[in-house]
Parts: C-alpha cells; sequence; structure tokens
C-alpha cells in the first residue's frame, strides 16, 4: 500500500482547497481519499461501475474531495458510478452541487450516478429535486444494479434542473427606454 498527496491532474479547485488530503492505493486497485474527517473509497475493478464509499461529513470544506474522487471516477469506462452515503452523517449543499454536476456529465455520456443512502439523505434528496437528476436508492445492490443500467433511471441532459436559482439567464443590456421609464411624467395640459 502506497500514500501519496493528491494528484495535480484533478481540478485545481480541489487541489487548493484540499491540503493535506493523501490518497492510498491498495494493490486491488482501490484508491482512498482521506482528510481531517472524510474518507472516500474509489473501487473502479471490473467492467462494473466505480464504486464510491464516502465516510464522514460533507461540507464545504470537504466537497472538493468529493469532486475530486468522482472527476476520477467519471473516467472510469465502467456504465455509470455509485455513491454509497450511508456512513455519511452530514450532507451539505456543496455535496448536492458536487453529485449533480457529476450527475450531468455522466449522462452526456449515456450513463447514470446512482446514490445509496438512508431514508433522511433520500429525503434530501427528493426535496431538493436533486433525485430528478440522480439516482437514489435505499441498498447499495439495488444502486449498483441501476447504475449498470442507465436507461433505468430517467435522467437526460433535458431534465429541469435541481437548482435552477443558481442557472443564469443570458446577460442582456436593458436601457431606460427598454423599461419606458421617464424621468418626468408626460405633461397633460387640462384646457377648462
Amino acid at each position: 500500500m502506497t500514500t501519496h498527496p493528491l494528484s495535480t491532474t484533478e481540478p485545481s479547485s480541489a487541489t487548493s482547497a484540499v491540503g493535506e488530503t493523501m490518497v492510498t492505493e491498495a494493490g486491488n486497485g482501490d484508491v482512498a481519499h482521506r482528510h481531517a474527517d472524510v474518507q472516500i473509497l474509489i473501487d473502479e475493478t471490473g467492467d462494473g461501475p466505480a464504486m464510491l464509499t464516502v465516510c464522514g461529513d460533507i461540507d464545504i470544506v470537504s466537497a472538493p474531495i468529493l469532486a475530486a474522487c468522482l472527476h476520477q471516477a467519471t473516467h472510469h469506462p465502467g456504465p455509470g458510478v455509485v455513491v454509497d452515503l450511508f456512513d455519511v452523517p452530514f450532507l451539505g449543499c456543496p455535496a448536492l452541487a458536487v453529485l449533480t454536476a457529476a450527475a450531468n456529465e455522466l449522462c452526456r455520456d449515456h450513463r447514470a450516478l446512482t446514490v445509496a443512502a438512508d431514508e433522511a439523505h433520500r429525503r434530501l434528496l427528493h426535496r431538493t429535486r436533486v433525485d430528478a437528476t440522480i439516482g437514489c436508492y435505499s441498498t447499495v445492490t439495488d444502486a449498483f444494479r441501476a447504475a449498470r443500467t442507465p436507461t433505468a433511471h430517467a435522467s437526460s441532459p433535458t431534465a429541469s434542473p435541481p437548482f435552477p436559482y443558481l442557472i443564469r439567464p443570458p446577460a442582456t443590456t436593458c436601457s431606460r427606454t427598454d423599461l419606458s421609464v421617464r424621468d418626468h411624467p408626460p405633461e397633460t395640459h387640462l384646457h377648462p
């Protein structure tokens, strides 16, 4: 087993925010990322979906680690990616954004991101509409099965985004005349 710093080939925002992240490679092809109170094990062996097992809180500090791991897993040639969140006590908004971005990337390749999580996390994913993009399952087996057959989940690039307020409309210019605003009200002459 060898341990080395997080590779610089992964997203620069992740490496700059992560600081002292360590990557551990086991002889069986598994990779574990550790930082503070989070550990992510990546299993990319075989022709099945890549499997990420996450342990610890995923918040604004650890979300870049999750992003780097998902980035690595999306390049696995398998049919999809499974994320096991059963050992995650806290799942913050940055984690939802990271999961959605990875799901959209996989969807472009006609592959799926599926999540296995407890009831509380599945409810969170449903209330934030992230489950419109990501298949959420109550067991790792079900999530793994769904990731093997991406057509089983209805995610598509045309699905409504889970965070529509984060998508900005194209920039437009606006002038006062466009808004029909005048400096002074129009003069009206009333004659008796």
